[in-house]
């Protein structure tokens, strides 16, 4: 799975994802108005959630891009992005 994963992110990376298209849709990110959540935004602490992930895929938490050291423990040491 973090091999497939870790091959998606290349491929976007490499056709042109930014950083800037990483962020909640404006219905994932908006404020619910009911539920146990009602008034709860995910918007405040989605940069903290998107540097978790990042750090737990072994991705640089600056650039998204998976580190060397993560392809290479997945057997994609030939996918290194300079």
């Amino acid at each position: 799975g973090k091999r497939i994963v870790n091959l998606l992110r290349l491929f976007n990376l490499r056709h042109g994802h930014r950083m800037e298209l990483e962020v909640p849709s404006p219905r994932y990110g908006s404020t619910p108005n009911s539920g146990p959540h009602k008034g709860k935004s995910i918007r405040p602490y989605w940069e903290k959630m998107k540097e978790d992930y990042y750090k737990h895929m072994g991705w640089d938490i600056r650039t998204g891009r998976p580190l060397p050291e993560t392809l290479k423990k997945l057997g994609l040491s030939d996918m290194v992005l300079e």
